[in-house]
């Protein structure tokens, strides 16, 4: 008799049960076993796997010169190691190690030789390798074996309910305990709540797809009633969107005559798919701010700044401003100095003493001038050097020379004090935080 044991950190199970081998002969693969399809020797295999109390995984194959595929093989999910497995055995074979290894979880994979191998021969797919020796304790307890990966599985009517239950704004966590109520209990589901999760991504990105298909059109429409209206969009290896940028023939024409500053800002998320809104601001003869176009970012990386300020320049006729205000923003800064070059660059002073408060509050709390102190030095310094110098003797008087955050905020004082802007031209950054978007 063969003992079959949960995996469970080495713990004795409950659900231990002894099984007899022999009555796995009838339902397990045997060399030169036929099947019509690969998904048949899937199916078969995998189901044997469930029975058995083991997962498994595709491992490739071989193609012949004429791009046919000749064989496919399966494996135990523990074949191979893990990487914490690894590290553990070269620890302890090095005998003068003084490293303490962190505690982490079990090694996932055991090395386990057990694999699954059909070859195409005769017009069929045939059993060439069949190997079921595990290392590893076998899984018993039927809840946890349709945890297992390539058991885990999900029904379409499971799939509509998740979609229906998100169209409503029910969160995973909720729509997961649900389905366990239906089906008699979470231990008769065979997905987690990740798979929930998954779902509702996957139904997200059809969504957006719809919208941005719904949005095109609209954009397209806009056209022939404005020939001036300008659109361009990037998408990503897979033909998904990932940026997104529009202006209207008004706003290109305002460019030209109040385009000289603008701010960028990239804080507004005002949809479902956290899509940051980026719009590009500037003020008008009448100290009314206008919009010089509005972007959706995918992501807020080098790239696609990059690929977004190069867009705008061409949306403008070639034009570009003489001053740009962003936020701290390190990628967008990059992106600056690569299409802006002569352009000069300053930070926002409402996000600089924005995150200032954040990491200065208990100070200001316990030093109730010392806030007031502070605005004075950076906005009534006239030069550069009278900066500096009531920089230090602030914090000097207030014994706050080692201070991080204000470390941080003098090291890139050259980006956002006014004193080092002085010969330029700038719209004050609040004007710009009053829109609303």
């Amino acid at each position: 008799m063969v003992i079959i044991t949960e995996a469970n950190e080495g713990a004795p199970s409950t659900d231990d049960v002894e099984i007899d081998p022999h009555e796995y002969l009838e339902l397990a693969p045997f060399v030169g076993k036929e099947f019509i399809t690969i998904d048949d020797a899937r199916e078969f295999y995998n189901s044997y796997a469930y029975r058995r109390g083991f997962s498994i995984r595709e491992a490739g194959g071989y193609t012949s010169a004429k791009g046919e595929v000749t064989s496919v093989r399966w494996l135990c999910s523990n074949e191979g190691f893990s990487k914490n497995y690894k590290e553990a055995q070269k620890a302890l074979e090095n005998s003068t190690s003084q490293t303490t290894l962190e505690k982490e979880k079990a090694p996932i994979r055991t090395g386990c030789k057990a694999r699954f191998r059909i070859r195409f021969e005769g017009g069929v797919w045939k059993v060439s390798v069949f190997e079921d020796d595990h290392n590893h304790p076998l899984v018993v307890s039927p809840s946890k074996k349709r945890s297992l990966r390539s058991h885990r599985s999900m029904g379409p009517e499971d799939k509509e309910i998740i979609k229906g239950m998100h169209a409503q704004n029910i969160e995973s966590a909720k729509i997961h305990e649900f389905l366990g109520d239906r089906h008699g209990g979470k231990k008769n589901l065979r997905f987690k709540k990740k798979d929930v999760t998954n779902v509702i991504t996957s139904e997200n990105q059809q969504l957006v797809d719809k919208n941005v298909e719904a949005t095109l059109v609209y954009f397209q429409k806009k056209q022939e009633e404005d020939p001036e209206f300008f659109y361009d969009v990037e998408v990503d290896e897979g033909g998904q969107l990932r940026n997104l940028f529009w202006v209207d023939g008004r706003a290109r024409r305002a460019f030209q005559e109040f385009g000289d500053v603008v701010t960028f800002d990239t804080t507004y998320r005002t949809n479902r798919f956290l899509m940051p809104l980026a719009p590009f601001i500037g003020v008008n003869h009448h100290r009314r701010c206008v919009f010089f176009g509005i972007a959706m970012l995918r992501s807020e990386h080098v790239a696609g700044f990059v690929w977004l300020f190069k867009t705008w320049v061409k949306a403008m006729y070639g034009k570009k401003s003489r001053a740009i205000i962003t936020d701290q923003d390190p990628s967008m800064r990059i992106a600056i100095k690569e299409v802006f070059p002569n352009t000069v660059h300053r930070c926002c002073q409402w996000h600089v003493m924005r995150k200032a408060r954040e990491h200065l509050g208990a100070i200001y709390n316990l030093k109730p001038d010392f806030k007031k102190e502070l605005k004075s030095v950076i906005n009534h310094s006239n030069t550069v050097s009278e900066f500096e110098e009531k920089w230090r003797a602030m914090l000097d008087k207030h014994k706050l020379m080692q201070n991080q955050h204000l470390k941080n905020m003098y090291e890139a004082r050259s980006e956002w004090v006014p004193a080092y802007f002085r010969d330029y031209f700038l719209l004050e950054c609040h004007q710009v935080r009053e829109v609303k978007v």
